[in-house]
This record gives C-alpha cells, sequence and structure tokens, in this order.
C-alpha cells in the first residue's frame, strides 16, 4: 500500500503556561494541508525501514511507531516500510508526526486490527505531540502539550502557500527563548465550542516574537505573504516554516513565483476532514 502522510499548519497558538510535569500548556488550532510524505508498505518476511532524505534509525517516528503497535497489539511487524520525505523536518509542519500516525493507520489495515482509540492516542500521543491530532486531521483544537483534540467544523475553502526558508528550528529551542511564564494559569470553564470566534477575530502565534526576533527573515517571509493579497499570515508551530492563507487555491498559485525568492513556496490546499482521510490511502505502483 501506498500512504500520503500530510502535514499541518497551526492557524492559532497560545502558550498559556509551563506546567509541572516540565512541558507548556497549549492552545492550538490545528489544520491539514495537502503537501505529504509518501509511505509505501509491503509484506516482508522481517521489518525492514529505508528513508529517503530522513535518518532510517530507530529513532524514526516512523520505526517508533511500528515498536509501540508491536508492543500494544502483540503483533510482529513483518513489513517492508519505504518513507519517501517530501515536507521539510524541523519547520513546524509536523511532517514526522503525521508520517507515525499515518504509519499506524497503515499497520491496522496491513493487520485488520483496530486498536481501540482511547489507546491508539495514549500510544501515539507519547511519541509527539501532535501526533494524536494526524488520526483525526482536518481542523481541530489541541489543549494540554497539545495532544488533547478536539475536532473543529471545517472551514471554508481557499487558498494557502507554505514558504520554508531552508532552515530548521528546534522545537526545545524555541521554548527555550520564551521568557516570563510561569505556572499553568486555571483554565477550568474552557470549553471546544467558545474557541471558534476568538480565534477567527485575533489569530496570533505566540512564538513569533521570539522566533522573529532571532530569525528576522522569517518576519519579513511574512510580511512578503501579506504584500502578495494573503488574508492572514503567520508562522506555523515554533517555526521555521510561515504560511499565508488566500481567497482562492488559484491565486495562491499565481503568488508562488514572487514568494519562492524566500525559499522553497509550496501552493497548498486547506483539506477537510473527509478530504485528509480519503486521500491517505493511494496505491502502489509494481
Amino acid at each position: 500500500m501506498l500512504l500520503r502522510a500530510f502535514c499541518k499548519i497551526n492557524l492559532d497558538l497560545r502558550i498559556l503556561g509551563r506546567r509541572d510535569d516540565g512541558y507548556h500548556e497549549l492552545r492550538t488550532v490545528l489544520q491539514t494541508v495537502d503537501w505529504a510524505d509518501e509511505i509505501r508498505i509491503d509484506l516482508a518476511e522481517k521489518f525492514q525501514f529505508s528513508a529517503v532524505a530522513a535518518p532510517s534509525g530507530e529513532d524514526n517516528l516512523v520505526v517508533r511507531a511500528v515498536r509501540a503497535f508491536e508492543s500494544l497489539t502483540g503483533i510482529q511487524v513483518r513489513a517492508r516500510i519505504e518513507l519517501t520525505k517530501h515536507v521539510p523536518s524541523g519547520a513546524g509542519l509536523g511532517g514526522g508526526s503525521a508520517d507515525a500516525a499515518v504509519t499506524w493507520m497503515g499497520l491496522e489495515k496491513l493487520y485488520h486490527r483496530v486498536v481501540p482509540k482511547a489507546k491508539t492516542l495514549g500510544a501515539l500521543g507519547k511519541l509527539g505531540s501532535d501526533v494524536p491530532f494526524f488520526m483525526s486531521g482536518g481542523r481541530a483544537l489541541g489543549l494540554g502539550r497539545g495532544d488533547q483534540i478536539t475536532e473543529l467544523e471545517d472551514g471554508t475553502p481557499s487558498g494557502c502557500v507554505v514558504v520554508y526558508p531552508g532552515f530548521s528550528i528546534e522545537t526545545a529551542a524555541a521554548y527555550s527563548w520564551l521568557t516570563g511564564i510561569g505556572k499553568t494559569p486555571t483554565i477550568n470553564g474552557f470549553c471546544a465550542q467558545s474557541v471558534s470566534a476568538e480565534w477567527e477575530d485575533e489569530p496570533r502565534n505566540d512564538f513569533e516574537s521570539v522566533v522573529f526576533a532571532r530569525r528576522p527573515q522569517l518576519s519579513e517571509i511574512k510580511e512578503g505573504l501579506l504584500k502578495a493579497g494573503a488574508k492572514r499570515a503567520a508562522l506555523s508551530g515554533s517555526g521555521s516554516a510561515v504560511f499565508g492563507i488566500f481567497g482562492s487555491e488559484e491565486e495562491a498559485v499565481r503568488v508562488l513565483p514572487r514568494l519562492s525568492v524566500h525559499g522553497q513556496a509550496k501552493a497548498a490546499r486547506l483539506l477537510s476532514r473527509d478530504e485528509y482521510h480519503r486521500s491517505i490511502w493511494g496505491v502502489a505502483k509494481r
């Protein structure tokens, strides 16, 4: 089978405070877009993994997802998995997390074994904060470390341009740049239903102030997207990718040449939840 692991952008990202366990409490709105890695899975006598443009060791999230699946189900995976990276790493797009979640989906289908949702999300949440989101896709609210997912209604179709500047930003480093944040504030009473109007009226990414100060070219990319006609532009996650939302797919494609001076510019549609799940499954060419 051939699977596509679509990445995400953060339409809104707010750092609410530092938790007692050392992580930060987040509130973010995640959205899948149609920029994807490719994962091919074939039956084999034993587990084999290879990767193009990515590390192929045990630390790769695909391998870690396989090990988690084996541990939870008791199934010894006998398959050859080939990962071809297209989504840049360290860009705040969740490419590795998407790879892990989609690999899990592929293994469930390969072995006709559907793991209960709570156990799946628990296992995937240990691999990374973004991984559980990619089991849902579309648009969703992320709370906690970003791993507590509530599905939101899909937005209206629109075009998107994602610009990767050619360098990555380590998430741990970006968090270390945040200052003046105390312990987690009380957020009792917050509910998913209240998020829509607030983030759409005044969307923001709390990483921008500290990341732009250290990487001013990212601020220039944001301004370039806005000058090109984006309705809004923002850093995705902790960076380094910056995205812009345009009124249509055609408009997004039209402005690519003027944005390519900043790095790799990709026109990427926002994927609804249904389209996301339909588009994951491809046909492997022999």
